[in-house]
């Protein structure tokens, strides 16, 4: 296997990974990548830090008989390497983690059974109290090289980036106030009555409530101070 960690096969599964619609094909390019930088087994996903249960996968390449294993016997909670993620803001090695602890030595052996000796873990600490972990589990009985931890720290950075914009919901369009209706919602975040508004805007006074009334309803508001304050936090008017 070619271990030009950049070179431009690498770097052309990257971009395909980068230009995938959804989030099947994006863990299919992902996988892929993973494995022209090395003998890796790997898992990505999420966790809540306040809600208890472990990593909530996204992808993985390990065995099914693995995983099921791995959740049948609850290792999620005893896992030393997701307790590190917790509280890590960088990319470790296993062999970084808290000493084994009584708990923790069946998973170690299981681990070990299934060929696997040290790995890489890869934490992003996301803005909603959750950590998002790519866990590289190694195949090859060799130290896993500063070089290989680089690419594998990119290739995590930009898998969930792609994965964050793939599940994000698109933001809702802002509501199209006139210019009028920004004019006379300003004037009564200002303290302006009716009568003043018509007065300074040289209007009706039944035009100024029209305009106000239009933008209560396109804000979905109900009177005239909510109305107010909902535009000045979208940003549609200013104080």
């Amino acid at each position: 296997m070619n271990r030009d960690l950049f070179n431009s096969r690498v770097m052309d599964t990257l971009d395909a990974m980068l230009n995938t619609r959804t989030v099947d094909e994006l863990a299919a390019q992902f996988h892929k990548a993973v494995s022209q930088i090395g003998d890796f087994y790997c898992v990505a996903g999420i966790i809540k830090k306040f809600q208890p249960g472990g990593l909530r996968p996204t992808t993985s390449s390990y065995p099914v008989h693995w995983t099921t294993h791995y959740m049948n016997r609850s290792y999620g909670q005893v896992d030393p390497v997701l307790r590190r993620a917790m509280t890590s803001h960088t990319g470790f090695g296993w062999h970084a983690c808290d000493p084994v602890q009584k708990q923790e030595r069946a998973l170690v052996t299981d681990m070990h059974d299934l060929g696997l000796q040290d790995g890489f873990v890869m934490p992003i600490h996301g803005p909603d109290s959750s950590v998002f972990v790519v866990n590289f589990g190694q195949l090859a009985r060799k130290a896993i090289s500063r070089r290989v931890q680089a690419a594998l720290s990119m290739l995590t950075m930009q898998y969930y980036q792609h994965y964050h914009y793939l599940t994000t919901p698109p933001e809702p369009e802002l509501p199209m106030l006139t210019q009028r209706e920004c004019e006379c919602l300003s004037w009564v975040a200002n303290g302006k009555t009716t009568v003043d508004i018509s007065d300074i805007l040289k209007l009706n006074e039944n035009t100024v409530k029209f305009h106000l009334k239009n933008a209560q309803r396109k804000l979905d508001c109900t009177n005239r101070v909510t109305t107010v304050l909902k535009a000045i936090s979208l940003g549609l008017i200013v104080i």
